[in-house]
């Protein structure tokens, strides 16, 4: 019928509330690998804030695509790269770099490399590679930009772009 109800007794319900967490629905017991349904829980659920920024085709000009900032409740940021025009067997690293695209500027960021068959890559943010931690807002004022490389072997070669943060009106 689509319901499952499970009693739990290891935390209260505040405790489920700010709980660091989230749900995975499997396709069964034998199929644990395949997911039907996930969810964030408790401080990692959404506020209902985002951005998205647009990232622009570079050299290949079928693939381009957005990145969406969405606040969590505890302040961190889930960051959704999707792209169009990706192809299924791709891989594709993805940073955030200091300063705008024009300018260039190191990597600040690690983010999930793009799946190349569903164009789309998830990850969460709370701090910079250097460990400096940085908030939803935070991001939002960012001097920055993203790159989307080819693969892990070309990264010289970039498939999409964009200006990010404080580098955006």
């Amino acid at each position: 019928n689509g319901w499952s109800k499970t009693n739990i007794s290891t935390a209260t319900y505040t405790e489920l509330l700010s709980y660091d967490g989230y749900i995975n629905v499997h396709k069964s017991g034998a199929e644990v690998a395949v997911l039907v349904a996930q969810g964030d829980i408790g401080q990692n659920e959404l506020t209902g804030n985002s951005r998205s920024y647009s990232l622009n085709a570079v050299s290949n000009q079928s693939i381009f695509g957005t990145v969406k900032f969405e606040e969590r409740e505890n302040g961190e940021t889930l960051a959704t790269i999707s792209l169009e025009g990706t192809t299924q067997g791709g891989d594709h690293p993805a940073h955030i770099h200091d300063n705008n695209a024009a300018t260039g500027g190191g990597i600040a960021i690690d983010l999930s490399s793009v799946n190349g068959e569903t164009g789309i890559s998830k990850t969460n943010i709370s701090a910079l590679n250097n460990q400096t931690a940085i908030d939803y807002n935070g991001l939002l004022t960012f001097n920055g930009y993203i790159n989307v490389h080819n693969s892990g072997t070309d990264l010289g070669t970039l498939i999409a772009q964009g200006d990010i943060g404080s580098n955006v009106n």
